[in-house]
């Protein structure tokens, strides 16, 4: 940091923070989109991300990490039936959720930054967590199959917990070929009956009816 940055405003504090991490990250192959705050690597069947939220406070920023990963394959499929409008097709994720909900250890992994003297301790921290949380859950769910396992997971409740967790999952149970590919579709289809008085029932069985196709 320099004396140049002692009158900087919310903005300049955001930007500068994002320039540091982005001469951390590049290495990796995550590439930053400032607008969105966001380091993207993208990979043959889809991409990671590392998406930095910034809160406005009444004093500057509070930022809240989070971990994104899509599979082109599920989305594609998913985007035959769904509600979003196809501008939107290429950009949603498959599994994400904040970096706190992930390693769920106590700790408070928000993030303030309302003055110059924040920006060492906020990019370290952020570093920090790259290398010891979100390398190791990009590795951790870079399969299909290990990605369906969390998703449809029974004896706790996923991390990952969308509202078209019942759509994804499903999806996955087909591309991975689950032997209880059965027993979703009806606990998915009970699960959107309930949601929001049906509404996203028809998008389901939507996907139903191209996986049902699938050879």
């Amino acid at each position: 940091m320099n004396k140049h940055l002692s009158t900087m405003t919310n903005r300049d504090l955001r930007n500068t923070l994002l320039t540091l991490l982005k001469a951390e990250f590049e290495p990796y192959g995550f590439a930053l989109n400032k607008a969105k705050a966001e380091f993207t690597k993208r990979v043959p069947d889809g991409w990671q991300k590392l998406h930095l939220v910034f809160l406005v406070r009444s004093e500057g920023w509070e930022i809240n990490p989070g971990l994104l990963i899509r599979k082109n394959v599920v989305e594609n499929l998913y985007h035959q039936a769904s509600y979003f409008e196809a501008k939107y097709h290429k950009t949603t994720a498959t599994i994400g959720l904040p970096i706190a909900d992930f390693i769920k250890d106590g700790h408070d992994y928000r993030f303030q930054l309302n003055k110059e003297a924040d920006l060492s301790p906020t990019f370290q921290g952020l570093v920090a967590l790259f290398r010891q949380v979100a390398i190791p859950f990009f590795q951790q769910y870079n399969s299909l199959k290990e990605i369906e396992k969390e998703v449809n997971i029974k004896d706790r409740k996923s991390l990952f917990p969308w509202i078209n967790q019942g759509s994804v999952g499903l999806i996955l149970a087909k591309l991975v070929s689950n032997p209880h590919y059965g027993q979703l579709e009806k606990k998915y289809r009970s699960y959107y009956e309930q949601m929001s008085k049906g509404f996203y029932l028809p998008e389901y069985e939507g996907v139903v009816k191209i996986l049902n196709n699938m050879r």
